[in-house]
């Protein structure tokens, strides 16, 4: 019996839920990761997106190999027809893919015809279980986002004195809606110039000749996880301390003013939701007192998703 994995796009972290299962046996473990020509035309994407995707799973295939995984990574213009070639090439009885979050996409997947039995290993890139959500739910009249909030607090006892806000408040929104003052001066973000695989993903996107929007240049997002913790440790020491109260500001040439700027990250695994937290903030060395009551704990919003 030969196990595989099929890595996706959004799914870019060693500790996610299929490489988890086979972590004991990875270096007999084949993987594969796959870009889909004919997928990411079923929509107009921006073409940066393309490249941050693309580059972001080429990165990480570079990371699995470095940890003695097998990994094979394939530019094709659909999944099925790798897909068949990998799980023949290395005799794979059963693939194993964590449950992607587009139901679309895990009907599609479960469609495929390959040689080998399909499992989905539930998604662990969320704070909260489809199964508890749903749980939740079924207990409201209402399905009220504050609720949500006040419950996911409690559950993962962020900035909680006991059963109750550190503060005596569940938040201060009301705080949060200063109007910009003239000579505000939000600190540059934190941006990466494009290494050889980056370079070679802009120039690849750059030769397609379907559908897309906007520029690849410049380029200049975090593509792995280490730069991602970069633009994290950034947000925490350089802009957290002033985004509270102007985060709903708007001023002109100024595109990010306090934002993170970390949301993609965590879209497709570079950053994980519970390292937002309190103690995660902790065990990573990036707590510091000016923290104070500006963390806010929340789930991962559902995305679609392009590999």
């Amino acid at each position: 019996m030969t196990i595989g994995i099929w890595v996706l796009g959004d799914q870019l972290w060693t500790e996610q839920s299929a490489l988890h299962s086979c972590q004991q046996n990875h270096q007999n473990t084949p993987v594969i990761l796959i870009e889909s020509l004919s997928y990411v035309q079923q929509r107009r994407y921006h073409r940066q997106k393309l490249v941050f995707i693309w580059s972001a799973m080429r990165h990480f295939a570079e990371e699995l190999r470095q940890q003695g995984w097998p990994v094979t990574y394939k530019t094709a213009d659909d999944f099925e027809t790798p897909l068949q070639a990998w799980v023949t090439k290395n005799t794979i009885t059963e693939l194993r893919v964590m449950t992607p979050n587009d139901r679309p996409f895990a009907q599609m997947i479960g469609n495929l015809k390959l040689n080998c039995q399909i499992t989905f290993i539930p998604n662990n890139h969320f704070l909260w279980s489809e199964s508890d959500f749903k749980t939740w739910a079924k207990s409201q009249k209402r399905l009220i986002m504050e609720n949500f909030y006040r419950v996911g607090r409690k559950r993962f006892n962020s900035l909680m004195a006991g059963n109750k806000p550190i503060g005596g408040k569940w938040n201060f929104d009301k705080q949060n809606r200063k109007p910009p003052k003239r000579n505000l001066n939000p600190p540059d973000a934190l941006w990466f110039e494009p290494d050889p695989i980056t370079q070679e993903v802009i120039n690849s996107v750059n030769a397609q000749n379907f559908p897309t929007y906007g520029k690849t240049e410049p380029f200049r997002w975090a593509v792995n996880r280490h730069q991602a913790l970069q633009v994290l440790d950034f947000f925490i020491h350089h802009r957290l301390p002033n985004f509270g109260p102007y985060q709903d500001a708007m001023v002109t040439n100024e595109d990010t003013m306090w934002h993170s700027l970390i949301s993609p990250y965590l879209n497709i695994g570079l950053l994980q939701p519970e390292e937002l937290t309190l103690p995660g903030l902790k065990a990573r060395g990036f707590f510091n007192q000016r923290l104070g009551l500006l963390i806010q704990v929340g789930t991962k919003k559902s995305r679609g998703q392009i590999s």
